[in-house]
């Protein structure tokens, strides 16, 4: 019997349908879970992208407005000490503005400021002084509205604007403050600086190819923008797309607004200036914030296709069942995590670490063995409690900050910056935790210390503004001591009275040395002494300043010598036993200072490390004190660190001596406890018996009958040194006048053998006076003076031709060598 075709047909096609169920049924199988899956991811991983594009958009708009508040509240400070000084104050009520130009330049030149300028101005509004641009005298500001807010009391900045001083019409911001006596308002002390700064911090913030920050007025015009052609040209308020930023200006609040720029879809940070009408905006496009998620669900998108054909050709073929593609995206989420730079932990809703990635052992260096189980202990530099931190996380809200991890037996404490997300299920119900964090530790310890050199950097800017006037207060101080002790009948008690005037004058400006020495970083130049003779000087002193009730009690029984610096081991032993006496207060107490000698052997080495072998001597200082507990005694000599009310100490006292003690190739001890007092013991290495003399001595005073030009815009200075010159035998025509005695040289050159200058004077300099000499083919010897040389200036003196510097203030000794030196007789000494 033959087969009926149509039956077999029929037959056929059933079983081809089965078939195509079968790969159907699979298919879906396959593809349903997928897509599911792929959805569950991309909507999970878009919203934490854009949580974090949110955090770090207002992250960034504030990191920019706190650094530009930070560089206007620095510059107000000082614009506002100029204001507040009595001189500027006296000038703006006279009209007589001499002596406040004087300041100002010397202020201006002094710290090194790289503004444009700064200017004072009366009470109509005229520049009157402008120690950079001249032709800037004269000029009428009142209709300035930086000006105008002054006038009505405020300090202000005005927006960026170009100025009219500058060849190339340079952009630049003025910061304006009120000059007043009482309620009077007298005119204004302002300073023009560049926006270099703001562009600087602006443009730096650029994160990928749409991350940028910029700078608004209240209006909404653009005052700093990475394309500058935008710059005070374009006011973004006005496009309907930002009402939502211009709704945070308004209330000037930060917060994160969404807005579409040129078709663009976009978020933005916002944050206001304090102290300005500034808003920082940081914005970036929201395709590239979603690029990592795209590019991801791209990647799930060609796995599960390539993973579908291979299963379809599976059931095809052999009717088994594979492996979904949940399984995997998760063995693909295992490499990256393996891979990953930054630690990934996962925290279940039990509060315990369930998994961590290598990049977390490798960067708190706690071993992934010594975690999973346990409870994250959520340490931070804050003190935040750890309850507090879950509280926040159990309620679904995510968690960012520093955490502090530290392995046992390390020392060391890793800083991460960590972000804490809940992660919850399609219910909302928190399934458990992830922990991502970054390893900052590096970064903060880079602010820490760069914070420090600012603060260095300020010390050495005051101590080179008050130098000058310092030393030439002392210039005169031992002028006039030295012509008093040269007197032939003076009394033997005055004489020695006399000679307690110049050493305490010695000991001042060795003192006005050190800070400078100490903000520069200067080498330490060591010489023989006897330490006993210097610890009886310092004593000397303490004792007249030390409070009745406190008594001292000395036992000085070393008389070794040592090699380093007296002057700086005077200002130890001042420093400590100041401090001893700080300690004890306003309670009777003792203070004990012990001199002795002490062998170093090979055991104290081990334990005291920086020292060597041998023999030493102890200076130990005591005191009956409060004392100290053990976390501060810890801290002591760092930089900046006082447990003094702010105010009354700048933290620099012990820093300073123990740099001093480390460079003298000693150490320094301290033993307390809070309520028991507190023992300094600082050892130094003694010199061998048969090292170089330890004997000071004083080179014999020279004489001559030469003729000096003395030049030095301090009449008293002039007199006195005059009058130690003339008693030298030496023929001394003195100026006050810088102008005229470059007058009187260029008209008789013949009649001086040698000029003494000082650096800074006004009308011209001491580098200028030699500099027109010189042009003019006078080839007189120059001897320069100034109470402190820089690099910059030893180099200017030099190319002027002058070869002999003096350091004020000057004792006769030491201006009878220097002039000795200067004509060319010998060494001087």
């Amino acid at each position: 019997m033959a087969a009926d075709p149509g039956k077999n047909n029929g037959q056929m096609h059933d079983h081809i349908s089965l078939k195509h169920k079968m790969i159907m049924g699979g298919i879906a199988a396959v593809v349903i879970p997928f897509i599911i899956a792929a959805g569950i991811i991309y909507v999970q991983l878009s919203g934490f992208q854009m949580k974090a594009a949110r955090e770090n958009a207002i992250h960034f708009s504030a990191d920019v407005a706190q650094r530009i508040e930070a560089f206007l509240t620095q510059e107000t400070r000082l614009i506002s000490s100029i204001a507040a000084d009595p001189d500027i104050i006296h000038a703006s009520k006279t009209g007589d503005y001499t002596i406040a130009a004087r300041e100002l330049a010397d202020i201006f030149d002094s710290i090194g400021w790289n503004g444009t300028t700064m200017f004072l101005t009366d009470r109509n509004g005229i520049i009157k002084v402008d120690p950079l641009f001249a032709g800037q005298v004269g000029l009428d500001l009142s209709d300035r509205e930086y000006f105008i807010k002054a006038k009505n009391g405020q300090i202000n900045i005005s927006v960026p604007l170009h100025a009219r001083g500058t060849s190339d019409y340079e952009i630049v911001m003025v910061l304006c403050t009120p000059i007043r006596e009482g309620r009077e308002f007298l005119g204004v002390a302002a300073m023009v600086f560049s926006t270099d700064f703001l562009v600087d911090t602006i443009t730096r913030m650029t994160v990928g190819n749409s991350g940028y920050a910029f700078l608004l007025n209240k209006e909404g015009l653009i005052l700093i923008h990475p394309e500058t052609e935008l710059i005070l040209k374009q006011n973004i308020l006005g496009l309907p797309a930002n009402r939502e930023i211009k709704r945070l200006m308004e209330n000037k609040e930060p917060g994160i607004a969404a807005y579409v720029h040129e078709g663009q879809k976009k978020i933005a940070g916002v944050s206001p200036v304090k102290l300005t009408d500034w808003t920082v905006v940081y914005t970036q496009s929201l395709d590239e914030i979603m690029a990592p998620v795209n590019r991801l669900l791209l990647s799930i998108f060609i796995s599960g296709i390539v993973f579908l054909v291979i299963t379809v050709l599976t059931i095809y073929i052999f009717f088994s069942r594979l492996s979904t593609p949940i399984q995997k995206m998760m063995e693909m989420a295992a490499q990256v995590s393996r891979h990953a730079t930054e630690a990934l932990v996962q925290i279940g809703p039990d509060r315990k670490i369930i998994f961590a990635n290598p990049a977390f052992e490798k960067i708190t260096g706690i071993a992934l063995k010594d975690v999973i189980g346990a409870q994250p202990l959520f340490e931070n530099s804050g003190g935040l409690p750890r309850e507090s931190i879950w509280q926040a996380l159990e309620s679904g809200n995510p968690w960012s900050g520093h955490l502090e991890f530290k392995a046992e037996g390390q020392k060391t404490v890793a800083i991460l910056d960590v972000m804490i997300v809940p992660l919850k299920d399609d219910r909302g119900r928190i399934q458990g935790y992830l922990e991502i964090g970054r390893d900052v530790t590096d970064e903060l310890m880079f602010e820490k210390r760069l914070s420090q050199a600012q603060k260095l950097e300020a010390i050495g800017t005051l101590a080179g503004g008050i130098a000058h006037d310092f030393n030439n207060i002392l210039s005169i101080i031992f002028g006039y001591t030295e012509l008093s002790l040269l007197h032939p009948d003076l009394d033997p008690k005055l004489k020695d009275h006399l000679r307690q005037i110049a050493t305490a004058s010695e000991r001042a400006r060795s003192l006005v040395t050190q800070i400078l020495s100490f903000s520069r970083q200067s080498k330490m130049e060591l010489v023989p002494f006897m330490l006993k003779t210097v610890v009886k000087e310092a004593l000397t002193l303490l004792r007249a300043s030390t409070p009745a009730f406190i008594r001292i009690d000395t036992r000085l029984d070393s008389s070794s010598a040592v090699m380093g610096d007296p002057t700086r081991i005077h200002q130890v032993v001042m420093n400590l036993f100041t401090n001893a006496v700080h300690a004890i207060g306003e309670n009777p107490g003792t203070i004990a200072l012990a001199l002795e000698d002490f062998m170093v052997d090979q055991e104290f080495t081990r334990t005291h490390p920086g020292i060597k072998e041998g023999k030493h001597i102890i200076l130990r200082i005591s005191d009956t004190g409060c004392g100290m507990p053990p976390e501060t005694v810890d801290h002591i000599f760092e930089p900046f660190f006082t447990t003094k009310a702010q105010g009354k100490g700048t933290g620099l006292g012990l820093s300073v001596v123990h740099g001093i003690i480390k460079k003298m190739n000693g150490i320094i001890t301290v033993y307390s406890r809070a309520g028991k007092g507190t023992v300094f013991n600082v050892i130094l290495p003694c010199i061998a018996e048969d090292g170089p003399g330890i004997k000071e001595i004083r080179s014999p005073i020279r004489r001559g009958t030469e003729r000096i030009a003395l030049v030095d815009d301090e009449a008293d200075i002039v007199a006195a040194m005059q009058s130690i010159l003339e008693n030298l035998g030496y023929r001394v025509t003195a100026f006050i006048d810088s102008v005229a005695a470059l007058s009187a040289i260029e008209s008789g050159p013949d009649e001086f053998d040698l000029i003494i200058t000082d650096y800074t004077m006004p009308g011209i300099t001491g580098l200028e006076l030699a500099g027109k000499l010189d042009r003019a083919g006078i080839r007189i010897p120059i001897l320069l003076m100034s109470g402190f040389f820089g690099e910059k200036v030893k180099t200017a003196a030099h190319d002027a031709g002058i070869d002999h510097l003096l350091y004020k203030p000057v004792n006769t000794y030491q201006l009878s060598a220097a002039v000795c030196r200067a004509l060319g007789d010998g060494d001087g000494a």
